[in-house]
């Protein structure tokens, strides 16, 4: 096809050579009255001639035209693939990796098109050659670009706007180098300051290290770290009145040397009389305010900040309750995992033992759950129990919430700051080994309930009950989730009026229908439960109108699937909202057929699917930075109401003053009226009947 042009020219000239050679020259030397039709020939001869020429210009130009319009479709499939990727990323999302591999794979198939173009024998077109030559050059720069995207999304969002730059013949601008966080930095945990100047700091660094609590220049106080990677530090001496600016150094055993990026800034009043100002700041980040309750327990305080015991270990007499030493109220930030209650050999444990945490194991040790979601207003927090020193990463609807590292007790908090609407969500929450590569994810779905503060949690269910769970129990509560985060899917996909894409859609509306199939069509045996069977029929059948409801939709039509979602989501949520008999919440949750659904042949990480959060209206997170002081203060109106708190959750509060991030307190709805004369005997060191 490429010299057909040239064959039509040899083909010509050859007619034109055969007429000249035996019809036009035989009758050059005829007679006169032969010249008319030897005149026709030679006007015939030059016609076939004049057409061939034609025919060959028109055969190149189609060659030329075609090539163009090759390009321009090549290049506009590639544009629209990029764009794919990016629009995954758009207003500071981060997509899920399935969705972020298939875009990535499609760009780098279409690009490679691209790229590969060739430029067609007997193209005479100057300016189209080079045209051509230069749309190669940008293809292969942008496919180079794709293919040194990382296979983590989170870590892809500044790299994906400079590909389509690259594709469009622009100049690239270096994507900014992720700042990565250096795990042997150490940190501060607890900045407590008195009024006098007297200060104790606990804190984290690499085990081993020496650390110096830095006052400017000047060092302070040094020791050196336990195998925990917890320390504390009393200054020998109290810090004057005025200014100070702390930050702790560690040297570890390698000879590394790390400062803290957090910086402690103290201004202490003169002559202890005053306001005493303490934050804790860092870069990039809101500075923490640390203050003191007021002068009447300045005294305990003071004297707490001149012990050398990290914790103080209170012992109860037999006749009343006595509560651990008093919290140091917003002058002190949550730190490192108190020691539990239990045994009295655990409670006289020395200081230096690492603290045990009593709360149940989880059923590996590569295993992840989420025990919590917390809401206040555009701020998120995923609390959690993972191994202890791990790294997990956060997710709520496939978007980027943060990352954390869990305690030594394997608790976690991962905050983010993220607008969830109220209705349904799922939240995932991935394990990452030292490589960053996902070792195991959980998923939990949750209904966001109104409000600028709420929070819902993991039910633990009655362990006799769970333990009674059958098999077939089991798998219908895991079709119940399965439908649950598809319609969160597909709700989510026209949330605040936004119209997805039809592949989106389609997909979503798929594994809605399945989810409803599988439970309009589940079937008791007969050997099941009555009450069990009972509630498999009243689902099923609200299954069954909601998949009426659906099915009767016009497939690939996306307004009409978006008109009639709200009723659609109203049937699902009153299916789901239909009780089970027996908990099956944990059984689902830790069960190995559970645990395992989503791992494939194909090495995928494994996902626990969990049991739905349910709200709670009196359960808070602590995080970093809490005290039970500042709770008090905001539940109750007065820190010194705290005692309601702690007497609560005292199972879980050795001492009130090293309350443990990731934990979940219960935070009663009225304080005791008897919490400030319980404060009170405690500042006279009485027990508390």
């Amino acid at each position: 096809m490429k010299n057909r042009a040239l064959w039509v020219v040899l083909l010509v000239l050859a007619i034109v050579s055969l007429l000249m050679v035996f019809v036009i020259m035989p009758r050059i030397n005829a007679p006169t009255s032969d010249a008319p039709t030897v005149n026709a020939a030679a006007d015939a001869a030059t016609s076939a001639a004049d057409q061939a020429a034609a025919t060959a210009e028109t055969a190149v130009a189609d060659v030329a035209s075609a090539a163009s319009q090759k390009m321009d479709r090549l290049k506009a499939e590639a544009v629209k693939a990029i764009d794919g990727v990016s629009a995954l990323f758009a207003d500071g999302r981060t997509p899920g990796i399935e969705a972020y591999t298939a875009a990535r794979t499609l760009a780098q198939a279409a690009v490679q098109a691209l790229a590969s173009i060739d430029i067609p024998e007997g193209l005479d077109d100057a300016t189209l050659t080079d045209g051509i030559k230069a749309v190669q050059a940008d293809a292969a720069r942008a496919l180079a670009l794709l293919q040194e995207l990382p296979t983590d999304p989170a870590r892809a969002a500044s790299m994906v706007a400079s590909i389509k730059a690259a594709l469009l013949g622009n100049p690239v601008t270096p994507a900014p180098v992720a700042e990565e966080i250096d795990p042997a930095a150490p940190r501060f945990d607890v900045l407590r300051v008195e009024p006098d100047g007297s200060t104790v700091i606990a804190g984290n660094a690499v085990a081993g290290a020496k650390v110096e609590i830095l006052n400017g220049e000047q060092v302070i106080s040094s020791q050196t770290v336990d195998a925990t990677g917890d320390f504390a530090a009393v200054l020998d001496e109290p810090l004057a009145p005025g200014d100070h600016s702390l930050q702790i150094r560690a040297t570890g055993p390698d000879g590394k040397v790390v400062t803290s990026e957090e910086i402690a800034t103290i201004s202490v009043p003169e002559g202890g009389k005053g306001e005493l100002l303490a934050m804790v700041s860092k870069p990039g980040e809101a500075s923490r305010m640390i203050t003191l309750p007021g002068s009447e327990n300045a005294g305990t305080q003071s004297a707490a900040a001149k012990t050398t015991d990290r914790v103080a270990r209170p012992t109860a007499p037999a006749d009343g309750i006595t509560l651990p030493e008093l919290p140091a109220a917003a002058s002190e930030l949550a730190g490192s995992a108190p020691v539990m209650p239990g045994s009295s050999e655990t409670a006289a444990a020395p200081a230096s033992q690492p603290t045990i945490d009593t709360a149940p194991a989880l059923p590996g040790a590569t295993e992840v759950q989420v025990t919590a979601v917390e809401i206040e207003g555009d701020r998120i927090f995923v609390a959690g129990k993972a191994p202890a020193g791990a790294t997990v990463r956060g997710f709520a609807d496939k978007t980027l919430i943060g990352e954390a590292a869990s305690d030594a007790s394997g608790n976690f908090v991962i905050e983010g700051q993220m607008k969830l609407e109220v209705g349904n969500h799922i939240v995932e929450v991935e394990l990452l080994d030292a490589t960053g590569k996902v070792v195991v994810r959980a998923s939990v779905p949750f209904e966001r309930p109104a409000g600028e503060q709420v929070s819902v949690v993991a039910q633990t269910p009655n362990p006799a009950e769970a333990a009674e769970a059958s098999p077939e129990q089991i798998e219908f509560e895991r079709l119940r989730i399965s439908l649950t985060k598809a319609m969160t899917i597909l709700e989510n996909l026209f949330a605040n009026g936004q119209k997805p894409a039809l592949e989106q859609a389609a997909a979503a509306r798929s594994a809605t229908e399945i989810g409803l199939q599988s439970i309009a069509g589940f079937r008791a045996d007969g050997n099941t439960a009555p009450d069990f069977a009972a509630s498999v029929n009243a689902q099923a059948v609200k299954a069954k109108e909601a998949l009426e409801l659906l099915q009767s939709l016009p497939t690939g039509n996306i307004d009409a699937l978006g008109t009639a979602l709200p009723k659609l989501v109203a049937l699902i949520r009153d299916l789901l909202a239909e009780p089970t008999p027996i908990g099956t919440t944990e059984s689902v949750a830790t069960s190995p057929d559970a645990s395992a659904s989503a791992t494939t042949a194909s090495a995928e990480p494994k996902t626990i699917q969990q049991a739905p959060l349910a709200q709670s209206d009196n359960s808070v997170i602590i995080r970093r930075g809490d005290t039970l002081w500042q709770i008090s203060r905001r539940v109750y109106g007065q820190g010194v109401r705290y005692t309601t708190i702690y007497l609560a959750n005292e199972n879980t509060i050795n001492n009130p003053d090293r309350i443990e991030p990731g934990q979940i307190f219960s935070v009663p709805r009225e304080a005791l009226p008897n919490a400030e004369e319980i404060h009170r005997k405690r500042l006279r060191g009485e027990p508390v009947n």
